[in-house]
């Protein structure tokens, strides 16, 4: 099983790969604004998925959201 851990103001967060998959399959996609991961064919914004994995609400960078994505296999992708 993948995982990784995430910073987020001074907390650690452990997410794992099937932490996000449960995340995207319990909710719909927010709008996207620049960067997505798209599962099952819907495409997420990377914080939305980490906010839904972490449980969350503190600010954090959407690059940091889309390393921690990367490193669980998932492909960040941009909107053309």
């Amino acid at each position: 099983m993948l995982e990784t851990t995430m910073i987020i103001r001074g907390q650690d967060y452990r997410i794992t790969r099937d932490d996000i998959l449960r995340a995207a399959h319990s909710t719909a996609p927010e709008p996207i604004n620049v960067y997505y991961v798209e599962i099952n064919g819907r495409k997420y914004p990377p914080k939305q998925l980490i906010r839904l994995a972490t449980g969350t609400r503190k600010p954090f960078d959407s690059m940091n959201a889309r390393a921690a994505l990367t490193r669980l296999d998932f492909v960040v992708k941009a909107l053309l």
